[in-house]
């Protein structure tokens, strides 16, 4: 068992109103086939009702605010990861679920399979497997913000159970609506700090608010449920890289550091191309707002995980000051992908971690809950003891000086 230092545990990337989420969705982690999975939707389907989950999760549907049918949310699989190495369809979907509204999150939250019912009530017309179509997501019916705030308060006091005084809300949706709604959860378990990132297409939302100030809980009072505001998220959007260099100059406009979310080779290459061509302001340079200036502390850009990468961009990542948050655990718990889509060369370049510490980049573990449970323990014990890459082990008192609240 991991001792829990003093000033507690950092967990640099999570999705809190994901983990909510989850916390009213079908879990299908378990199912190892498609059929399996079925399963487990159609009894949800049947019963409608909300159940008891493993691991304290419920099983739950949200209500359609305009009538009483209800949705049913799923979540939980990973194609890579099922028998058939396969998403479900929608014609399978409907076998089992008949007219009941369904979708079907994939387990790292970008992926969703929508069964004929919901994709008729949100307008599709062809395609019932979505890509980063949080666009269209949104139209789902979702529980009431009192609800939702109440969910992200439990989310919140098991980070702090976990030994998890700190946290980073990574999700590129944010904006100053959601900025407030974590605030009011926050405002409940004053023991973990949350910071929480924008989209950087959603600067805008935030008025007069800087990178680095505070969104305060509805109730007001300083300190109280503060949310910190953090970097500009960019997402770069499907099979479009070309996008990144603009919402990088989109944030630079706005004074923010950004984190770009980086999968593979191509997405780093843009990323860095990007961060050349537009770098950050000096701290304390006027900006053309007479009112302000850029601030006099400037946290460094960040590459979130950094899953695929070639040496010769780690060394552009050092030389440009950028740090990295990555997500040891991912090289454990998707090996079985990792050996099956990559070849062994690839395989040697997966979730670098040694090589980026032999650089001199400053690097953070974290989670990316729900798609990994928020454990130092697990990231600590996949950082020291990965099979794939084990040239990019760590020691595990590096590993685990790399989770703490405070560095």
């Amino acid at each position: 068992m991991t001792t829990i230092p003093a000033l507690g545990y950092r967990d640099d990337h999570l999705h809190l109103l994901a983990c909510a989420a989850v916390r009213r969705s079908v879990d299908v982690q378990a199912a190892a086939s498609v059929r399996e999975l079925l399963d487990i939707v159609g009894h949800a389907a049947r019963s409608n009702v909300s159940q008891t989950m493993p691991q304290r999760r419920k099983h739950s549907a949200a209500r359609d605010s305009g009538n009483s049918r209800r949705w049913l949310r799923v979540w939980g699989y990973d194609d890579a990861l099922l028998a058939e190495r396969r998403h479900p369809t929608a014609a399978e979907l409907d076998a089992v679920t008949h007219d009941v509204p369904t979708v079907l999150h994939h387990l790292t939250g970008h992926v969703a399979v929508v069964n004929t019912a919901a994709g008729r009530a949100l307008g599709l017309t062809s395609g019932n497997v979505l890509v980063e179509r949080q666009d269209l997501l949104a139209a789902v019916p979702r529980a009431d913000r009192s609800a939702t705030v109440a969910e992200v308060t439990e989310v919140l006091a098991d980070l702090g159970a976990a030994g998890i005084t700190a946290c980073t809300d990574a999700t590129h949706t944010n904006d100053l609506e959601a900025l407030e709604l974590l605030a009011d959860a926050a405002a409940a378990v004053p023991s973990v700090s949350v910071t929480a990132m924008v989209g950087a297409d959603r600067l805008d939302s935030l008025g007069d608010l800087d990178f680095g100030e505070t969104v305060l809980s509805s109730g007001g009072v300083a300190g109280a449920g503060a949310v910190r505001v953090g970097h500009a998220k960019v997402m770069p959007p499907h099979d479009d890289d070309s996008a990144i260099a603009d919402l990088v100059a989109t944030a630079r406009s706005h004074r923010f550091p950004v984190a770009i979310h980086v999968m593979d080779i191509d997405t780093l290459q843009a990323t860095l191309d990007a961060l050349e061509a537009h770098p950050p302001m000096p701290a304390g340079m006027a900006t053309s707002d007479a009112r302000r200036t850029v601030p006099d502390r400037i946290e460094p850009d960040r590459i979130e995980h950094c899953a695929l990468a070639l040496p010769e961009q780690l060394d552009r990542i050092a030389r440009l000051g950028v740090a990295v948050v990555t997500q040891p655990s991912f090289v454990t718990r998707r090996a079985q992908k990792y050996r099956e889509q990559l070849t062994p060369t690839e395989q040697a370049w997966l979730w670098p971690l040694a090589s980026l510490l032999r650089r001199g980049i400053r690097v953070t573990l974290s989670s990316d809950a729900p798609t990994v449970p928020p454990d130092p323990a697990e990231w600590i014990a996949a950082a020291t003891d990965r099979d794939l890459a084990p040239n990019e082990r760590i020691d595990a008192q590096t590993a685990r000086r790399l989770c703490l609240a405070e560095r």
